[in-house]
């Protein structure tokens, strides 16, 4: 009698933990964005790492409210990561900018393709070029 115990004790828990190893492999990892804007025609691009199956594509603003104030100007809305194949994601920025550059927030609000059900967030920081500037995105993500 205490061995069938033991065992259906044993069965139990060997299937809890598979029911549980689904929501135990989801882990945070460190992301790293580099996105060029500038205020021309010309296509903005990225590199990116720790993204799988978007490691460079395509940027462009989404909706946005920018305000250009004495120092510093505001900037929140979003921008559209196309990586190519199906995949990309939008950020959510606010940030605060000015002639030395940006500083701010993003959070992912949307994923699909290879990064579909991304979550996560971080910090930014601008370096101003001629005629634009380079957004530098940290952070990290669950896949």
């Amino acid at each position: 009698m205490r061995r069938s115990i033991r065992f259906g004790l044993l069965l139990s828990a060997a299937f809890g933990l598979t029911a549980i190893a689904p929501v135990a492999a989801v882990e945070r990892q460190a992301i790293s964005i580099t996105a060029t804007t500038t205020f021309d025609e010309i296509v903005d691009t990225f590199t990116a790492d720790g993204l799988p199956g978007c490691a460079s594509g395509t940027v462009e603003d989404g909706p946005a409210h920018v305000q250009f104030t004495p120092a510093p100007g505001i900037f929140a809305g979003f921008k559209l990561f196309d990586c190519g194949s199906g995949n990309g994601f939008v950020l959510r920025l606010n940030a605060r900018f000015g002639t030395d550059g940006s500083v701010g927030t993003w959070s992912v609000v949307d994923a699909w393709g290879s990064v579909d059900g991304m979550h996560g967030a971080g910090g930014l920081t601008g370096d101003p070029i001629e005629g634009g500037i380079i957004d530098n995105y940290e952070g990290s993500v669950t896949l």
